[in-house]
């Protein structure tokens, strides 16, 4: 028998139904920058992800949110290009050499001997954070402060070339927290959850207390399997999982907040919250 933990669980909220997903356009704020729009402003529509990351079959029922079109949409459209041409290597296709911004180049781990290809056009992270702020404001109706912490974890191995020997950054000893905070809150139904576009989209989080009282976001993101666009042969394979803590300290009203129970469940890849 299982007791499970009913001091302060919060609710579940999920977004996965066009219905649901409906009514993220109708927000008074842009998700963005957070500010409440004006009659006067200039807006339009932004897809999280971006819509042709995902295959046409899949960008039905996508998520869309109203933002300022100049000030906080266009700034961000090389980065959405380099994202879509990544996601397009999964789908098969490559970008033309006139229209390559992942500018991917080759070099060579020299302790293996082994050919690897990499790019370092943009930071995956900051375009994260970026969709975290659309995900927290879709399942919470508020937007996120621009002074909140982020550790993120994503998919992609990374590190850095120093006198032509690649030297990679090690998982962070904090992600498999975040992967087993996220299995175990899965375990018992506790997660508040996004899922759109076919199901190839996936996001779910949960609101943990830290050791100084204050509160904050355990989430797991998971695309396509994008874990597998890495380079799984010479590293070991990571799910996208992380953290963010807003300045306030507090969760939302109505957010899934952590259990405290200890129990057993399944977690055999420590490194992939949507793994076994």
């Amino acid at each position: 028998m299982l007791f499970i933990d009913a001091r302060g669980t919060g609710g579940m909220i999920s977004i996965t139904t066009q219905k649901d997903a409906g009514k993220i356009r109708d927000l008074s704020f842009c998700y963005i920058c957070g500010i409440d729009f004006q009659e006067s402003d200039s807006k339009n529509l932004d897809h999280v992800p971006p819509k042709s990351i995902f295959a046409k079959p899949d960008r039905d029922f996508p998520l869309k949110f109203t933002t300022h079109k100049d000030q906080c949409h266009s700034p961000m459209n090389l980065d959405d290009e380099v994202i879509s041409q990544l996601f397009a290597l999964i789908h098969g296709k490559q970008p033309s050499e006139k229209n390559d911004k992942l500018k991917i180049g080759v070099y060579q781990r020299t302790e293996t001997g082994a050919i690897m290809a990499s790019f370092s056009e943009r930071n995956i992270e900051i375009l994260l954070r970026r969709w975290l702020k659309g995900f927290h404001a879709a399942l919470y109706r508020e937007p996120l402060d621009e002074n909140t912490r982020f550790a993120i974890q994503t998919p992609f191995p990374s590190g850095v070339k120093k006198d032509d020997q690649f030297i990679d950054a090690p998982i962070k000893e904090q992600h498999y927290e975040f992967v087993e905070c996220i299995k175990k809150n899965r375990a018992i139904g506790k997660l508040d959850c996004i899922q759109s576009n076919n199901g190839r989209l996936r996001y779910e989080c949960v609101w943990d207390k830290l050791s100084n009282g204050s509160w904050s976001c355990i989430f797991a993101l998971n695309l396509y399997d994008w874990k597998n666009l890495g380079d799984i042969n010479n590293f070991k394979a990571r799910g996208c999982a992380g953290m963010y803590s807003p300045p306030n300290g507090k969760a939302p009203n109505n957010a899934a907040l952590a259990t405290q129970l200890e129990f057993r469940f399944e977690n055999l890849d420590e490194a992939d919250p949507f793994g076994l």
